[in-house]
């Protein structure tokens, strides 16, 4: 929560905004699963939710981060609460259906909150997913800027996160819940090919936007991304990209460890 709540203030600058085409997406297939009354669980800055409840839906947001919240009430977003996505705060069936974007990747119970996503909600829990791997990823991989800028911090001798989670990152943990816990639905909703600078992920790092940067000294952390920023150029990658939206009708096994 705390550092979520620090990185609430940059974290619509630093993150593109799902497309509309694809929120129509969402909206559309929720609503054809029967979906008025809609929960979005770690409703963030209310990047979703918003577009969401334009679209006719009725959308109550949940958050941990205080921050995360003052930021989505910024934008005129009435229904929020604070809770976490173990123990949510409503009655059962409150909702007709819970929605996770973006999130279950960050938990280390991810089963046990799509379980209490279904006990609040009729109709069960729903993600957006990738559930296939992108093309061309493995090719790319030694070039990710992640990888790039945790290499040099190692090399000024800065503590930084293991590389295995690192490179794995939240589409690997999404692929791995949904084959261990399938869904009992999934529907794709995007499928292309998507071109992007290979430097783009620096700008997260640079604004200390993304969780991990949170413990690495500000001095070589912008040394690191100066560094693999003038490698990189304006070199560009080009992968395959799929995007689901996955539904639980009912609750999955428990049992699924920490990503």
């Amino acid at each position: 929560m705390a550092e979520f709540d620090e990185i609430s203030q940059v974290y619509d600058v630093t993150r593109d905004p799902l497309e509309p085409d694809l929120v129509r997406s969402v909206a559309a297939t929720l609503q054809a699963w029967g979906a008025r009354r809609l929960l979005e669980v770690g409703v963030g800055t209310g990047r979703v939710a918003g577009p969401l409840t334009a679209l006719g839906l009725e959308v109550t947001g949940v958050d941990a981060s205080t921050g995360m919240l003052a930021r989505a009430r910024a934008k005129q977003l009435s229904r929020l609460v604070r809770g976490e996505a173990y123990r949510l705060p409503f009655e059962d069936r409150a909702f007709d259906i819970s929605l996770f974007v973006h999130v279950l990747h960050l938990l280390d119970q991810p089963v046990r909150a799509i379980a209490e996503a279904c006990r609040v909600s009729s109709l069960g829990a729903a993600a957006l997913v990738r559930p296939a791997g992108p093309r061309g990823e493995g090719a790319e991989r030694r070039l990710r800027p992640r990888a790039q800028v945790l290499e040099r911090l190692r090399a000024q001798g800065i503590e930084v996160p293991d590389p295995e989670r690192a490179a794995g990152g939240p589409p690997a943990r999404e692929r791995r819940l949904i084959t261990e816990h399938p869904p009992q639905r999934l529907v794709v909703l995007s499928e292309r090919d998507v071109t992007e600078p290979l430097a783009r992920e620096l700008t997260l790092f640079e604004q200390r936007a993304s969780r991990w940067t949170l413990r690495i000294p500000r001095e070589p952390l912008a040394r690191a991304v100066e560094e693999v920023r003038a490698e990189l150029g304006d070199r560009t990658h080009t992968y395959h990209s799929v995007i689901a939206l996955a539904l639980w009708e009912r609750p999955p096994t428990l049992g699924l460890s920490a990503p």
